[in-house]
């Protein structure tokens, strides 16, 4: 495999590998892992669930299972498994690429953009079920404590390496 180098501030050598699996790499992971998880798991929820239980983010974002066509299920079922499998593929593929180190700056920006997400959703779930805003702060403060935490270190091993 061809590795190229990059100067970076004359000081700090990073090695990336062509094809790379840098920040977009893991984004792409962790978004087919999780699509993957989910669809699987509404899938068999769908197929095997109670005619009566509910499905959904709540309030007018849910539909009883007995609504949902099993056709929705199977495809729901079908693009999980195939969503987990690359996944799986994806996760043997960059073992067998050996390391790419990632500055401080790359780590933090992929954390922050996975609490975008996971928040975001968070708070239109507990939006939609609509009695208020019930438990989405419960998850976002302590992790803002440990992101603001993460952007701290990572700006110190910034400024102590330029």
């Amino acid at each position: 495999m061809l590795n190229n180098t990059i100067q970076r501030d004359n000081t700090t050598q990073r090695t990336l590998q062509q094809g790379g699996r840098g920040i977009g790499w893991k984004s792409a992971w962790w978004l087919v892992t999780m699509l993957g998880g989910v669809a699987t798991f509404l899938g068999l929820f769908i197929l095997f669930g109670d005619e009566d239980q509910s499905v959904g983010l709540g309030g007018d974002f849910a539909w009883t299972v007995g609504e949902i066509s099993s056709t929705w299920a199977y495809g729901l079922l079908i693009a999980g498994i195939v969503g987990l499998a690359v996944a799986v593929t994806m996760t043997v593929t960059g073992r067998r690429m050996g390391p790419v180190r990632t500055t401080p700056l790359e780590d933090l920006a992929f954390h922050t953009g996975v609490f975008v997400l996971v928040n975001a959703f968070l708070w239109a779930q507990d939006y939609a079920l609509g009695s208020g805003l019930d438990y989405a702060h419960y998850v976002t403060i302590p992790w803002t404590v440990g992101l603001l935490a993460h952007a701290a270190t990572a700006f110190k091993a910034r400024s102590s390496t330029s």
